[in-house]
């Protein structure tokens, strides 16, 4: 029982990037306005720091998204990685989107965004030209039929756990207690359905607020908060579909090749950029085999033991 403490103001449950993010600034916010100091928050996770994940994630950091509203969004989450690059493993090697003739469009639109909020990134269209710039950083490029590559020149990418331990050690710094291997199994409800306790196996730990973190497991979490599991989705145009599940997750496949990682590199010999490719130009492997004659994608960063990866999703 001496594990859990009896009452937090602030409980966060999940020790990934979301939870363990929102605890460090939530201390750091709360020493600033003088209302506490990170004593009064409490991280818990099932298995630990980056067990889940945030462990096994691709660690890219890019602004290259087709909302509007998340280029400024991810400007400034650009800038936490850039504060402190050694603490969060950062590389800030920049990251290309590459795309055919349909992605020209799109690409165009993020560059916009990107001018009108100051983010430097640089954008190339016409197969030549896409050609040509993407030669001029590696002297083996030949991937045909790319119309379009936005260069963002910030951005890069990180260390997925050694990261997830960097914000963890700045949280703890501020005084945020961590508690590791304990599983979350219920709530305490008031009436008007707001949590005032979160129960575990070793006790409850009564609260003023629950921020939930948990990534792919947030169903679970949801069925215990008592909350619905479909729910109707109105779209923009005014049509609404009926009953739709509340969560779908999207499976992609991602893995390390094992081959030196100094052969991924710019002509200069530096790091090279974060690379994602999307083409609708056949593929095929060395020896000739064809892969796919549909619409593909992946991406490819540079790791400690090779090359990073990941493929469209899997069906």
């Amino acid at each position: 029982m001496s594990d859990i403490p009896a009452s937090a103001k602030y409980v966060i449950i999940g020790a990934g990037v979301h939870g363990l993010s929102t605890g460090y600034h939530l201390a750091k916010l709360l020493e600033a306005r003088g209302e506490g100091s990170g004593a009064d928050i409490v991280i818990i996770d099932k298995s630990g720091v980056a067990a889940g994940a945030s462990g096994i994630a691709c660690g890219v950091v890019r602004n290259n998204y087709y909302q509007p509203a998340m280029a400024e969004l991810m400007a400034a989450n650009v800038e936490v990685w850039e504060s402190d690059p050694a603490a969060y493993h950062y590389n800030e090697v920049g990251y290309i989107a590459l795309g055919p003739a349909g992605q020209v469009g799109d690409l165009t639109e993020v560059a916009a965004r990107h001018e009108s909020i100051g983010y430097p990134s640089e954008l190339i269209t016409g197969e030549k030209d896409v050609f040509d710039h993407m030669r001029g950083l590696f002297a083996d490029w030949r991937a045909p039929g790319l119309q379009v590559a936005l260069h963002e020149k910030k951005g890069g990418f990180a260390l997925n756990v050694e990261s997830m331990q960097g914000i963890a050690a700045k949280a703890k710094a501020k005084g945020v207690r961590i508690i590791e291997g304990v599983k979350i199994t219920g709530f305490d409800l008031d009436g008007a359905g707001a949590v005032t306790a979160v129960q575990t196996p070793l006790g409850s730990i009564s609260c003023e607020q629950v921020i939930v973190g948990v990534g792919p497991w947030i169903p679970r979490v949801w069925e215990l908060l008592e909350l619905p599991d479909r729910l109707d989705v109105r779209t923009p145009s005014g049509d609404v579909h009926k009953d739709q599940a509340m969560w779908t997750f999207w499976y992609l496949q991602e893995g390390e090749i094992a081959v030196d990682p100094l052969s991924h590199a710019t002509i200069d010999g530096k790091m090279p950029p974060v690379l994602h490719v999307d083409s609708d130009a056949p593929l095929y492997t060395d020896d000739g085999v064809l892969v796919t004659d549909e619409l593909w994608g992946n991406y490819f960063e540079r790791d400690r033991h090779g090359i990073q990866g990941g493929a469209a999703p899997i069906p």
